[in-house]
């Protein structure tokens, strides 16, 4: 039986893998997070893994205010970058097998079709940068890894989150304003979950060394139309108002259109994609 390391197990995406992976009950998991494990000490982490004999590890941990990065820009590179690179080196010392967790904020999101694994990465702001050169640390390392790219993540588990954050202000306010020039594709923590714990028993067949795959749920929306389908689901009276992004200016830029292509990980795992829209109804009834 594999001996897995989850970090960042708090998190939206930690919390869903270890609800699922409790009811399975046929994989023996190590949870951690930051005040059990702190990934940016490689000591540590080398420590960790080799005296649990850790054969895979899913990789949570990050740095994620997207926003707090460009000023506290030290901290999201020790968490996005120290922590992945300590991860996968340790991996390739003992021959685990890492699943890195990054992200839409790789691209500039300035075209309109689908991003491929293959297109070219150009981040806008320090969380992006942060999380391409983790995903850089992970590849140099040699270890047998892969890195799957998702977007707009958000759980009911979330301390912080569009979802919830939309459903607060649905509940105090008549109207709010949401920028409508910002699209991308809402994924539910609990199916990339799902995705991963489908891919881990295939990951023995073949070695992979950084291989980079997108998933998020399907379909797209701006982040006003996703607002307005929070509401209707939750039933509030509050009216969502479409703005710019000019009128609603925040520290980092975001990308304008962050669609990721799932072809590779539908065609590679057989990973099934569920529609954004459906995945937001039942998550809807756990907020």
């Amino acid at each position: 039986m594999d001996n897995i390391l989850i970090t960042g197990a708090d998190g939206q995406l930690g919390r869903e893998l270890r609800s699922l992976m409790e009811v399975r009950g046929d994989m023996k998991c190590l949870y951690t997070d930051c005040h059990d494990l702190d990934i940016t000490d490689a000591g540590a982490v080398e420590k960790f893994i080799a005296d649990n004999s850790i054969t895979k590890i899913i990789n949570c941990a990050a740095y994620n205010n997207v926003d707090g990065a460009e000023t506290e820009t030290d901290a999201a590179i020790r968490i996005n970058v120290t922590g992945p690179m300590n991860l996968a080196e340790s991996a390739a010392r003992h021959g685990a097998y890492l699943i890195h967790i990054s992200t839409d904020f790789v691209f500039d999101g300035s075209r309109t079709s689908p991003y491929h694994e293959s297109d070219r990465p150009s981040p806008l702001s320090e969380y992006g940068r942060t999380k391409l050169a983790g995903e850089t640390a992970v590849k140099r390392s040699g270890c047998l890894s892969i890195i799957i790219r998702t977007s707009w993540l958000y759980s009911p588990y979330g301390k912080k989150n569009f979802v919830r954050t939309m459903i607060h202000l649905g509940e105090e306010e008549e109207i709010i304003n949401v920028v409508n020039d910002q699209t991308g594709t809402p994924t539910y923590a609990r199916d990339l979950a799902e995705a991963i714990l489908h891919i881990l028993p295939q990951l023995d067949a073949t070695p992979r060394y950084g291989e980079v795959f997108h998933y998020s749920d399907e379909g797209s929306c701006t982040r006003a139309e996703w607002a307005q389908k929070i509401m209707t689901l939750k039933r509030l009276d509050c009216d969502v108002n479409p703005i710019p992004s000019s009128e609603y200016p925040t520290a980092a830029k975001r990308p304008k259109c962050a669609i990721l292509d799932k072809s590779l990980i539908r065609t590679v795992f057989g990973v099934k994609v569920p529609l954004w829209e459906r995945s937001l109804s039942k998550a809807i009834r756990l907020f």
